[in-house]
């Protein structure tokens, strides 16, 4: 699956000396692009509409939340370079923001019907015949 943003994108949005390096002093592509795919698989794991029948991430994503998930991705791509998470409190706060932003952006898309909870509803007639009671009026028993 190909990634949500390239390294060269990520290395544009962090200040400079913030990516790990290799041996000659150049960014560790290897590691920044593996980062990359995780935090975008990461991010489709939360938001699997994100997908085309070909497995990809589509294209383009939808605009409304395209600038989130990029910085979404970002900051998850950057955790996993630096493991801070399970190190920094704050990191782990902003962290657990940004997976809990993913569920809202799901609940959005999806009309606020999204979660391995999802039941479709139906609706239930009251009728006699069915041993289905009609409880939507109640009689007060006695004078009033």
């Amino acid at each position: 699956m190909t990634a949500l943003m390239t390294a060269a994108e990520l290395e544009a949005r962090l200040p400079a000396d913030t990516l790990p390096m290799n041996g000659e002093r150049e960014l560790d592509l290897p590691r920044i692009t593996l980062a990359l795919q995780e935090a975008t698989g990461i991010i489709v794991a939360h938001l699997p509409w994100l997908l085309d029948e070909a497995g990809e991430v589509a294209r383009p994503v939808p605009p409304r939340f395209a600038d989130a998930l990029t910085g979404i991705c970002t900051d998850t791509a950057l955790y996993r370079l630096t493991d801070r998470v399970s190190s920094h409190e704050d990191d782990r706060d902003r962290y657990a923001a940004n997976m809990k932003l993913l569920d809202k952006i799901d609940r959005e898309y999806q009309g606020g019907l999204s979660g391995p909870d999802l039941q479709e509803a139906s609706i239930v007639e009251p009728s006699e015949d069915e041993g289905i009671d009609d409880r939507r009026y109640f009689k007060k028993d006695g004078p009033l």
